[in-house]
């Protein structure tokens, strides 16, 4: 009996072990959910605060940190060599200590239940507003949270597999949506550039610099990855976020013009309103609801991952209990009578810089602890060259 016990046991590590080894995606995969993940904060969310902060030059505002993110690319992959593909509160330990690796570690999933909040308000707000006027908020709450804890505890490359799936459909009404309203589309609108000057444009930046933050993903899962990051891997995630940042917001600039842009609640769905097929095939906004729910699933699903993944947590019991707190804080959140507006001007004024101002920070920091482990090394080999 005992025998078979230490069999049983050390079969069911093994099986563990295995487990954990096969759980691993390439970075093409994490490319697409980058596109997922990203491209619901960029495509959607900071449109609003981003027209009425820069007005028809937001597009310049995207470019500009589009550069500034592409030099900033480079300390990510700097980082990521430095960590050498090792779990990110692994490396901590190790390097710094485990108190700072826990207070980072911390940090980041404090991070992640910020981000889990907005994604889910911006989504509960907008199908109350949308087509579920009459539902009780909690309903869509409790099923949207359930859906994406059950897929958080499947695996990194079950995401990855249904990242791929909804993407497809995503990208094909993305363009269909673009396509159908040439029609409409005025683009003298568009001008004249820097009619308020330079200022709003440069303020403009911390909107989609927010999002771009969120590249951070590669250094918390890296160690999932079944092939190293190159830096061809950044540069082409920072492109297509790009894209798909400036398409609904100029989208939505030649559409309505930047007064109205930046009065609409969710410009990017307005854009589905506008469009028709000949006389007789109106309101296909229903497609929208595709795009935005496979977003906000896949978004809320991975920052559920990472909250767990970040602490090393193992045993599937365990694993609830990150996910049980950052489900009833963002529940909490949601369901709060907090008026849209207020909600919208906190977002505006303090989350999204905030997010965007943790994240250069984070990466600063463990910038430090790369430079300082290096020059560790670099000591150790001195006396026995």
């Amino acid at each position: 009996m005992i025998k078979n016990g230490l069999i049983f046991s050390f079969q069911k590590e093994g099986d563990e072990k295995k487990m954990q080894e096969k759980d691993t995606i390439t970075v093409f995969q994490m490319s697409l959910i980058i596109m997922m993940v990203i491209g619901l904060q960029n495509h959607v969310i900071v449109i609003r605060p981003l027209i009425q902060t820069a007005g028809r030059d937001g597009w310049m505002s995207v470019l500009i940190t589009a550069s500034i993110t592409l030099v900033w690319g480079i300390l990510i992959l700097y980082i990521q060599k430095g960590m050498n593909q090792e779990h990110l509160y692994s490396w901590l330990k190790k390097q710094a200590g485990k108190p700072i690796a826990f207070i980072l570690c911390l940090f980041i999933y404090i991070y992640c239940v910020i981000l889990v909040t907005v994604t889910l308000k911006e989504t509960i707000t907008w199908t109350s507003i949308t087509f579920l006027q009459h539902t009780p908020i909690i309903i869509p709450i409790i099923m949207m949270i359930i859906l994406c804890i059950l897929a958080a505890l499947t695996s990194l490359r079950t995401i990855a597999i249904t990242t791929f799936f909804l993407l497809f459909f995503v990208v094909v009404f993305g363009f269909f949506v673009a396509i159908t309203n040439l029609q409409v589309k005025d683009y003298s609108l568009l001008l004249p550039i820097l009619e308020n000057g330079y200022f709003p444009v440069i303020k403009g930046t911390v909107y989609p610099g927010a999002g771009m933050g969120e590249l951070l993903i590669l250094l918390f899962l890296q160690h999932r990855f079944s092939n190293k990051i190159r830096y061809r891997n950044i540069f082409w995630n920072i492109i297509i976020l790009t894209i798909l940042t400036i398409g609904p917001l100029i989208g939505g600039i030649i559409e309505f013009g930047p007064k109205e842009a930046g009065i609409q609640r969710f410009t990017a769905f307005e854009e589905w309103g506008l469009v028709s097929l000949g006389r007789y095939v109106e309101h296909l906004d229903f497609l929208s609801i595709y795009q935005w729910l496979s977003g906000a699933f896949i978004r809320i699903t991975v920052f559920f991952f990472i909250s767990v993944e970040i602490f090393l947590i193992k045993n599937k019991k365990l694993k609830l209990i990150p996910l049980f707190l950052i489900s009833c804080t963002a529940m909490i959140a949601v369901a709060s009578p907090i008026s849209d507006f207020t909600f919208y001007r906190i977002l505006k004024d303090y989350i999204l810089p905030g997010t965007l101002g943790f994240c250069f920070l984070l990466s600063f920091v463990l910038t430090f602890i790369v430079i300082r482990a290096n020059v560790r090394k670099s000591e150790k080999r001195g006396p026995a060259s």
